[in-house]
C-alpha cells in the first residue's frame, strides 16, 4: 500500500514523502491517526503541485 506521510515518522519517512507500507499498518494505524493519506492518483497530483509551489518560494 502506498501512502503519503503528513508528518515525519521515525524509521519510516519524512513529511510529504510517498512510502510503501503493509496494508494493516496503513489502514489500522497511520490513516486513522491522521499522519498519512492514501496515495491515489489525485492525491499524488496535489502533492506534486504543492511541492512545486513551495520550491518556487
Amino acid at each position: 500500500m502506498k501512502i503519503i506521510l503528513k508528518e515525519n515518522i521515525e524509521n519510516l519517512g519524512f513529511k510529504d514523502e510517498v512510502v510503501t507500507v503493509k496494508n494493516g499498518f496503513g489502514r489500522n494505524y497511520l490513516i486513522p491517526k491522521g499522519v498519512a493519506t492514501l496515495a491515489t492518483d489525485s492525491a499524488l497530483k496535489v502533492l506534486a503541485e504543492n511541492l512545486a509551489k513551495s520550491s518556487k518560494r
